[in-house]
């Protein structure tokens, strides 16, 4: 059975006395409680769900034409969805996580993500520090 996984940018700016007293506590225009929001699913017969804390993630992928790169991020938080012999990895950098819930009931993770720091979204599902990143893969 597919997990539904939903990742909020929590706006540190936001007020929720505002958003009581003027909103009903809604966000508003000038009051909004999310600066971003992703969802997107993972398919598959899932077995198990595994939490893991402070772990390392590797970064994989090709630059240009040929051009193999891997970067390896330290203190991940990471959710391992097994679907048979596989692992679909969702990885958030430590210092970026603010909380999460996995309803493993109702198949559903929630994410949220503090604004502190400048969040890079490279592939679906994972979630690092922008500041991390080597300087030529910043944009």
């Amino acid at each position: 059975m597919s997990y539904i996984i939903h990742v909020f940018l929590k706006n540190s700016s936001f007020s929720e006395e505002y958003a009581n007293e003027n909103h009903n506590g809604g966000d508003s225009p000038e009051n909004i409680r999310y600066e971003w929001e992703d969802e997107f699913a993972i398919r598959g017969d899932i077995e198990e769900v595994d939490v893991k804390r402070y772990t390392e993630y590797i970064l994989t992928g090709e630059q240009g034409e040929g051009n193999p790169f891997s970067i390896s991020f330290p203190d991940v938080f990471q959710f391992h969805f097994k679907i048979g012999d596989s692992i679909t990895p969702i990885a958030i950098s430590e210092s970026a996580l603010d909380e999460y819930t996995l309803d493993t009931e109702k198949k559903k993770l929630f994410i949220y993500l503090n604004d502190n720091e400048v969040i890079e979204n490279p592939i679906p599902g994972i979630y690092l520090l922008g500041s991390q990143f080597p300087k030529e893969f910043r944009g």
